[in-house]
């Protein structure tokens, strides 16, 4: 019998689970035999509410699409998360009582206390440009911690470099080649 593996997709707020980091993301586990769950907040975002508000909201609707699976079923679990959706991976994984492998992209300050030593973290991956979080406390947070973080220098939020498109695709290739 073959193992059982799942990856769940956390997009961030405006980073849905179509958007390339996270499209390639499942794609790429899908490929190695990965049944991929990807999950959406439909309108949850745009409420006008508050970052917190709209974390709390979210965590309670993914709880709910997610309690339907019975994830003592599989072998490996891989949450690939983005933003917004870090939050929510790391909160899923303690609220379900399962043991997942992480990859979080672009972590908010709100992720920090999920991203630690003891968990299983393939990597954390954020921009020295992103203006959602300070890359010195990230950067602290992830050696304090002993945890990999691959640092893109010249990067946003969103992983990419204003304006140019061939340095995006490299930088898609790379972050990619790290799942």
């Amino acid at each position: 019998m073959s193992d059982k593996k799942i990856v769940v997709i956390f997009p961030g707020g405006n980073y849905s689970a179509d958007c390339p980091l996270l499209y390639y993301a499942g794609f790429k586990f899908e490929v190695r035999g990965y049944e991929k769950v990807a999950i959406s907040y439909g309108n949850l975002i745009n409420k006008g509410n508050s970052v917190v508000e709209c974390i709390e909201e979210i965590k309670m609707t993914v709880l709910l699409k997610l309690q339907s699976i019975d994830f003592s079923q599989y072998d490996d679990i891989v949450f690939v998360s983005k933003s917004v959706g870090t939050v929510i991976a790391g909160w899923i994984e303690e609220n379900l009582c399962i043991k997942a492998r992480h990859i979080y992209l672009t972590p908010i300050k709100e992720t920090l206390p999920y991203i630690k030593n003891g968990k299983n973290i393939i990597a954390v991956v954020a921009g020295t440009k992103d203006k959602l979080l300070d890359t010195n406390i990230l950067k602290e947070h992830c050696i304090k911690e002993n945890i990999y973080l691959k640092l893109i220098e010249g990067a946003g939020h969103r992983l990419e470099v204003r304006g140019d498109i061939n340095k995006n695709i490299e930088l898609l290739k790379e972050i990619v080649s790290t799942y």
